[in-house]
């Protein structure tokens, strides 16, 4: 049985992807890429008109996924059911695009990247609005950033932990969705910390 041969384009994008995530964006050249390949740079530049258009090819399939995510969830996160769904949903975004979330959430010139960083940035000012909402303070807002870092964060701090596992998705939304509450005064006037929301009904 004859063996499908990947087609060049994504032989070159998987190669661009591993590259990227060791020697950095910047620090990866078209030539590193076509040796490595055993291929001319001219052969590289037949399918992506620039490192650019690769790096593109890599990074919009999850900023799209994202503004797909924001865009299914428009209606402010005004419950923890709600505030659930909509981390449930960012969630597995980032689980779908494991590999891509490490780069761009590691390298300095993809962060910077002049039509990369600005849409990455206005995504998550979007995501806290959304997450943060009705609440317009400084605190909702903050409480919003911290829960948006516990679902991403785990990612490229466990490279090793299989987030597919619905207990361990249900851990990180858990510890989110209570980092969105604020802390209740107690009849003393002290903070007391938020009741415990618990997991989906149908996990409990």
């Amino acid at each position: 049985m004859t063996a499908i041969k990947e087609p060049m384009a994504s032989r070159i994008a998987g190669l661009a992807l591993a590259r990227f995530r060791v020697g950095g964006f910047a620090g990866t050249s078209i030539a590193d890429l076509a040796g490595a390949l055993g291929i001319s740079k001219a052969a590289i530049y037949y399918h992506y008109r620039s490192k650019d258009a690769l790096l593109h090819r890599l990074i919009d399939p999850l900023l799209d996924a994202i503004d797909a995510c924001i865009q299914d969830h428009t209606t402010p996160a005004v419950s923890a059911q709600a505030a659930r769904e909509l981390l449930d949903a960012y969630l597995a975004v980032l689980i779908a695009h494991r590999e891509v979330v490490t780069l761009v959430t590691t390298d300095v010139a993809i962060l910077n990247h002049p039509s990369i960083g600005p849409r990455l940035r206005a995504q998550d000012q979007q995501l806290q609005s959304l997450a943060a909402a009705p609440n317009t303070t400084v605190a909702a807002r903050l409480r919003a950033e911290a829960a948006l870092g516990a679902i991403w964060r785990p990612l490229i701090a466990e490279p090793q932990l299989d987030l597919t596992d619905p207990d361990h998705q249900h851990t990180l939304i858990d510890a989110a969705v209570a980092t969105l509450q604020p802390n209740q005064p107690s009849p003393d006037g002290k903070p007391t910390p938020a009741p415990d929301i618990g997991p989906h009904a149908e996990h409990a």
